[in-house]
């Protein structure tokens, strides 16, 4: 019995250690360098205009560009998953307290993506934004530090 509790803790211990390691990877600055909303791609003026700023789990975008998931806001990732997933509140306004589900992949020091369901809707099982979905898919490019 001893063992499996020790495993248990070994196992708690290396999400812990795995969520904190993606939250430094995800904190920074990032431009959006594609996006598809509910299977339409963003217009490229849109896209370059959208930026991103990450600190541990908050989030928030310097300007309003209308391609993110809400203005402001906390987020909580699950690394341990198969893709891992992250959800998503929004801070204030009136949508404050809305959660959204998604999903992401942290695809090198200087690129990520990300897939989130509808607000209040079901969390994507693939990196994908078909027709009719609700979902926005995004593509990210860090441009700095935080």
């Amino acid at each position: 019995m001893l063992g499996v509790l020790g495993g248990c803790a070994a196992s708690d211990r290396t999400a812990r250690e795995a969520a904190r390691r993606d939250y430094a990877r995800l904190s920074g600055t990032w431009r959006l360098v594609r996006a598809v909303v509910n299977g339409t791609p963003v217009p490229e003026p849109q896209v370059r205009q959208t930026i991103l700023v990450t600190d541990g789990n908050t989030f928030r975008f310097p300007e309003a560009a209308g391609v993110g998931t809400h203005p402001a806001g906390t987020f909580t990732i699950n690394p341990s998953t198969v893709p891992p997933q992250v959800d998503s509140v929004a801070a204030g306004g009136t949508n404050a307290g809305q959660v959204t589900l998604g999903i992401y992949e942290i695809v090198d020091a200087t690129h990520k993506r990300a897939c989130w369901g509808p607000p209040g809707g079901p969390r994507p099982t693939a990196f994908e934004s078909p027709p009719g979905s609700g979902r926005i898919l995004q593509y990210w490019e860090r441009i700095g530090p935080v």
